[in-house]
């Protein structure tokens, strides 16, 4: 009996040490979870605070400039090589893409300014039978031939949201306004993050300059859509940007009778990612559909070693 009552009292003892050491362990992790919020509070206070002097910076600071670019390139040569199919023969390609900013933000405004320009050029030269090669040069063929501009100004009514102008131009270097397009128009600006400006103006007056026999230019009022965004993501320690800009009409009105309608969207995407010293892999693609252009969807991509500048 009394081997019995020893037991149970160790036993009594034993749950009692456990009990103990549980809740102290509980009340250690309330204290810790009671730290980590001050923590969190006074780390989103400086957030905050370093969010507002980084506005203020910019505001002070009057025009936010940029410029980023790549430039990609491919030679290859051979001469009397009897195993090539063509034993003497010659190839290039040059790929250069460019997107430049200008932006001015003030208390209750902001304007901001963006150019992209993509151009391509490729030359095959292959031995003839009779010995002679293609006299073309690299610069005679054009692959890529893209030119956008837009100008925007906004004034604010909230932090998200501002009335504003728009004036944007589409076309090409060689082919200048030959097809192209130029809008220009007024409504809102949607400001939902610093890396993105959604555009939406419902009074817009668009002019469609055609390049295609059988096509008239003319203008039409529409709604006019356009978003900007930016991204960069730090990959194995080295940063892969994107920028990215979505353009588009609406027309309100249909098209003339045997002609097509003015409705149209351009979508433009440049990825580069650094290796070495400005040395890195870039990669530009774009899609666009406009009927009075084209009856079917336009695409292009690049793809290759490039040089940041």
């Amino acid at each position: 009996m009394r081997r019995i009552l020893l037991s149970t009292l160790i036993v009594i003892i034993a749950y009692m040490a456990g009990a103990q050491s549980l809740d102290e362990l509980k009340n250690k992790k309330a204290e810790l979870e009671a730290q980590r919020a001050e923590q969190q509070a006074e780390a989103d206070a400086f957030n905050g605070e370093i969010s507002d002097l980084a506005s203020q910076i910019e505001i002070l600071s009057g025009w936010n400039r940029g410029f980023s670019g790549a430039i990609g390139f491919d030679f290859s040569k051979s001469t009397g090589w009897v195993a090539n199919p063509n034993p003497d023969a010659s190839s290039s390609s040059l790929n250069l893409n460019m997107t430049g900013f200008a932006n001015r933000k003030g208390n209750d405004f902001f304007w901001n300014n963006k150019g992209i320009i993509a151009k391509s050029w490729q030359d095959v030269d292959l031995s003839k039978a009779d010995g002679s090669m293609d006299d073309d040069g690299l610069f005679d063929n054009s692959t890529v031939d893209i030119v956008n501009l837009s100008s925007l100004y906004g004034k604010n009514l909230s932090d998200n949201f501002a009335i504003s102008a728009l004036g944007e131009l589409n076309t090409s270097l060689e082919n200048f306004f030959n097809p192209g397009t130029f809008d220009i128009g007024v409504g809102g600006t949607w400001l939902p993050a610093p890396n993105l400006v959604v555009v939406i103006h419902p009074l817009n007056y668009h002019v469609a300059f055609s390049g295609v026999d059988g096509v008239s230019s003319r203008g039409s009022i529409g709604t006019k859509l356009r978003a900007d965004y930016t991204r960069s993501v730090d990959v194995g320690g080295k940063p892969l940007n994107w920028s990215s800009t979505l353009t588009s009409f609406i027309p309100y009105g249909g098209a003339d009778e045997g002609q097509p309608t003015l409705f149209e969207y351009t979508w433009l995407n440049t990825f580069s990612y650094e290796l070495y010293k400005g040395l890195g892999l870039g990669i530009n693609f774009g899609i666009r559909n406009a009927e009075f252009e084209s009856a079917s969807t336009q695409s292009f991509y690049g793809l290759g070693l490039s040089y940041t500048l």
